[in-house]
């Protein structure tokens, strides 16, 4: 879908089952091969913000993908991230 905008109005819900695409485009990311956008996106502080909610059907990797990183995900106020374990 090159040249779609997103929005995530009225706002992301990380608790729902979407996935940031403001986060992510702000970020700079741009598409991968398969055509999706990475599930995290890097902070100033060296932890990682969580660009799928919680209930995003593909949620489950993205922890899974973190773990193997050796990172674990928590939440900070009403975002998760992945952090160093």
């Amino acid at each position: 879908m090159a040249g779609r905008k997103y929005t995530n109005k009225p706002g992301f819900d990380p608790e729902g089952g979407k996935y940031d695409h403001d986060s992510a485009i702000k970020a700079g990311m741009t598409r991968g091969e398969d055509g999706h956008y990475g599930s995290v996106v890097e902070q100033p502080d060296g932890s990682y913000l969580m660009l799928k909610g919680r209930r995003h059907p593909t949620y489950h990797k993205a922890v899974d993908a973190e773990k193997k990183r050796g990172y674990r995900i928590e939440k900070r106020g009403k975002r998760y991230y992945s952090v160093k374990d």
